[in-house]
């Protein structure tokens, strides 16, 4: 009976003890990490919630704060190495906080390091340079749920954003004739090589066993592909001559028009590939070449007209639209 009183008080006693909150005998800025783990809390926080402010004194922080604020309210253009520029000073800038600031730092720090993330991704996104605006607008609001107002944070002006931002230049009417034109002959070029193809015919070709009629369908077949390899190079001549070339960021729709141009010619240059290689079928290959090209055409024509390029009538338009 004894015994099982003590086991009973030596299990209040135990969870007596547990459930006493733990005393922290230091300053929560003199030593945050210690603080934080004594307190129970997680060395990683959820993203604050928008426009929360931590009501941090931007004075301490001017020398970096100013840093990032020099690439972004610059009066010009975005160039290369503006994100990894404005990256790596909001990388220091949250280091500052997370040093000095104590657990309020903590989670500014945070907010800090997740906008340098999403800028720092943004250079990494392709062709197009990030865009000042956008990154210093989302600046703003991060440094508002920050840092408490101060005279010296600066501001833009009414006519940054263009500054920043000019207008694309005007697409050059030479590009899209070329481009229209190569279209337009790749086009009847693949007419034409569908009505020789089926002049050819399927080469029938035994090695064991060479007649003089596979023999001369097969030597027929190497002659077209010469002549048609010549008469593609020389429809897509002027294109290969393009400087500049269209820029994907600046005009989007004909980069994508040249880029299935130019496929439509890799799947026309191919046509005569395999002729003669008996016992493989050859129709097949020839056939799923031809319309793999009618439809890299097809996405041509329509990219440069979503760019407002008007199409060129040729002799061969109304067969090819039947």
């Amino acid at each position: 009976m004894v015994s099982r009183a003590v086991i009973c008080f030596l299990i209040l006693a135990f969870v007596w003890i547990v459930g006493i909150p733990a005393r922290v005998d230091m300053d929560e800025h003199s030593d945050p990490d210690r603080y934080a783990d004594a307190m129970g809390v997680p060395e990683v926080f959820d993203s604050p919630a928008p426009g929360r402010n931590h009501d941090v004194d931007p004075a301490p922080h001017r020398t970096a704060i100013e840093r990032v604020e020099r690439v972004l309210y610059r009066r010009g253009p975005a160039t290369f190495g503006d994100a990894a520029a404005v990256e790596s000073a909001c990388a220091r800038l949250a280091d500052e906080l997370l040093e000095q600031e104590g657990l309020r730092g903590r989670q500014a720090g945070l907010l800090l390091m997740t906008f340098a993330g999403r800028v720092g991704a943004r250079a990494d996104s392709g062709y197009t340079l990030p865009s000042l605006v956008a990154t210093r607008t989302e600046w703003e609001k991060v440094r508002a749920a920050v840092f408490r107002p101060a005279a010296w944070l600066r501001t833009a002006g009414a006519d940054l954003d263009r500054i920043q931002e000019p207008p694309p230049p005007l697409p050059d009417p030479r590009a899209d004739a070329v481009l229209t034109e190569a279209e337009a002959e790749l086009r009847r070029l693949l007419l034409r090589g569908q009505r020789e193809a089926e002049r050819l015919g399927e080469p029938r070709y035994d090695p064991d066993r060479p007649a003089a009629s596979d023999r001369a369908q097969i030597a027929a077949w190497h002659r077209f592909g010469e002549r048609w390899r010549r008469q593609l190079g020389d429809a897509m001549a002027p294109v290969e001559r393009l400087a500049p070339r269209p820029h994907p960021s600046r005009e989007p729709l004909r980069a994508e028009a040249l880029r299935s141009l130019e496929e439509a010619r890799e799947m026309l240059r191919r046509i005569p590939d395999g002729a003669g290689m008996w016992p493989t079928p050859f129709r097949p290959a020839w056939e799923a070449r031809f319309r793999a090209a009618s439809s890299a055409l097809a996405r041509t024509r329509e990219q440069l007209t979503q760019a407002g390029v008007p199409s060129t009538p040729s002799r061969d338009q109304a067969r090819w639209d039947r």
